[in-house]
Order: structure tokens, then sequence, then C-alpha cells
């Protein structure tokens, strides 16, 4: 089968051809119709990270998919041949399968869910990681209806389903954006919008928000830069990261709540996320779309930054 793939320790990812994966016992065999580009991605395409986890030569390249079942193993009943779904690959080494490819395959580590027949396979390939990685960022800043949240990376896949999500639950959105992105996100939801070009986010928060924010959760910054815009979090509130970027014990000193959180997607948030796409209740904005051939055309233009999501299109969701 067709795939993007890294076959060795001295060059990058490229377009393959691998085995079709076998179906055993307890697996869900897909026929990968999308798949999205994650940061993730990128560094593995890359081979950076072959020195930090361990891989299984050629290692397919990619999380996130969308796809049609094509087979089970005779111990699977939750899903039959025909279904839609869309799915993670957890990223637990040794790592070997990836969603740039034809097909996935894989058992109970494999994160699954049916597609709403209304969601589209881009859509559905793009909100995975990005979309609980939304909800677990959320859920660690506990917010309350009316809590002003300041969001920074909103423009990215995580912030702009960030601040759908956020404002659904009764936050105020402050986002960091450029002023061509200014309506953009805010039809997002966004209530403010700071020019984070122009530098001094901190001081515009002040201006604006003098008695502070109650949350920040930061896509882009490390620690020191994070630091800095944390400063603007009143006592109680909270910093969350999925960077690993929060000085939990520092932040602790001035009584915030710092968090760096690790993504977990499951299929209870899939589901969550399907529905909440498919009924319009949150839109998924995708800024580009590639075949597999242009796997490594999407991965450039994403460390580029986007507005959304970018996908790769694979099997009979080329054309």
């Amino acid at each position: 089968m067709k795939a993007f793939a890294l076959e060795g320790t001295d060059t990058p990812a490229a377009l393959v051809t691998v085995p079709k994966p076998e179906v055993g016992e307890a697996d869900v065999l897909v026929a990968v119709r999308a798949a999205s580009v994650n940061g993730f991605d990128v560094y593995q395409a890359n081979g950076f990270l072959l020195g930090m986890m361990e891989h299984t030569l050629p290692t397919v390249i990619g999380r996130d998919f969308a796809g049609v079942v094509e087979a089970v193993g005779p111990g699977v009943s939750e899903f039959a041949a025909g279904d839609e779904v869309f799915g993670f690959i957890p990223s637990t080494p040794p790592l070997k399968s990836g969603a740039f490819a034809e097909y996935v395959a894989g058992g109970p580590e494999l994160v699954l869910a049916a597609k709403p027949a209304d969601l589209d396979f881009h859509d559905a390939a793009a909100l995975p990681l990005a979309g609980s990685a939304a909800l677990d960022l959320l859920e660690a800043i506990d917010g309350h209806a009316g809590d002003v949240v300041l969001i920074v990376g909103a423009t990215g896949g995580v912030g702009t389903l960030a601040v759908q999500l956020a404002t659904q639950r009764g936050l105020a959105v402050v986002a960091t954006a450029r002023p061509d992105e200014e309506a953009f996100i805010r039809d997002l939801g966004a209530t403010d919008a700071i020019d984070y070009s122009a530098g001094g986010v901190a001081d515009a928060i002040r201006s604006r928000y003098p008695d502070g924010v109650a949350a920040l959760i930061d896509l882009v910054d490390q620690k020191d830069a994070l630091a800095e815009l944390a400063a603007v979090v009143r006592e109680g509130g909270h910093v969350a990261t999925l960077l690993g970027a929060a000085d939990v014990d520092q932040l602790a000193t001035r009584r915030v709540i710092g968090h760096n959180v690790n993504a977990a997607p499951s299929a209870d948030k899939l589901r969550l996320l399907g529905e909440l796409a498919a009924s319009g209740a949150l839109r998924v904005p995708i800024q580009g779309v590639y075949s597999i051939d242009q796997a490594g055309d999407a991965l450039q233009a994403f460390q580029q930054g986007t507005r959304g999501k970018l996908v790769v299109r694979l099997g009979a969701g080329e054309g």
C-alpha cells in the first residue's frame, strides 16, 4: 500500500510502498479516506524523535484519520465492514503504524469511534488530537460562565476548537491574532482579540483587563514567555499549556494553578466532538487539503502556521 513513512535514520519521511496491515483477532482494518497533520508528525517525519522514542522502521507518519472499515477480526463486535469511522493512533513506542497510509489496522489500543453520517471525512480526520487537546485544556482550567480566558495560539488547529468550546461553556474568550485574523477568530466566538505581532500582549491585557483574567491557555510559548503572560492571571486562576512549559511551583507562589496537559484522545471524546461537529455547533476550520503524494508539502505548510487544520486525503477521499 501507499504510505508516507520514515524508512531510515538519515533521511526524512517520504512516499513509499509498505505491506498492507494484516487483521488480527481483535483488529479493525480501516481504509483511510483522510488524515490530518499535527506537530508530532512534523518532528517524527524529520527523524527528530528517533533518539527519543523507539521506532520500528519503516514507520508510517500520522496520528489522526477517518475512513471506512474494510474488515474486522473475529473478536470484534463493536464495528463491522462498511462502518464509517474516525480515530487516533496512540504514539506508544515502538512507533510503527501511522495514519498517512491507505490502510490502518489496530486492536484495543486504537482509539476509534463511529463517524456521524453528517460529518465529512476531512472534518472527522481533523478532530481527534486537536479536539481532545482542546477539551482537556478546558477541563484543566475549570472555567465558569462569565470568566475571561486568554487563548494564545487561538488560530491554530487546537486553538480554533478551544475558542468555540470555551464560548459554548459561557466563557469570554480573548484571543491572540494578527489584524488580518481578527475577523476569523471573532467569527469563531472570541469576544476580544489582541495583536500578538506587535508584541506587548501582557501589557495589552493589563490595560483592557486591569483585574486580570481567570485563565490562560497558551499553545505557543515556552517557559520564559509563558511565565510573562501568566502574570496577567489573577489569584486563584489557572494556566494550561500543551508544551510542558508551566512552572507549577512558581505559579503556586502567586496562588495560580498550573497545568501541563497531555492530550488524551478517547472514544468518548471523539463521539462528543463528532456530534458537535455534525450538528454544526463546532466548526472545523481546514486551511488546506493535500493528496498523499503531497504529504511532505502539508508538513512544510504546517510549520509556517495555519488557520485551523491541514488534511491529507487518501484513497476514495482523493479527487
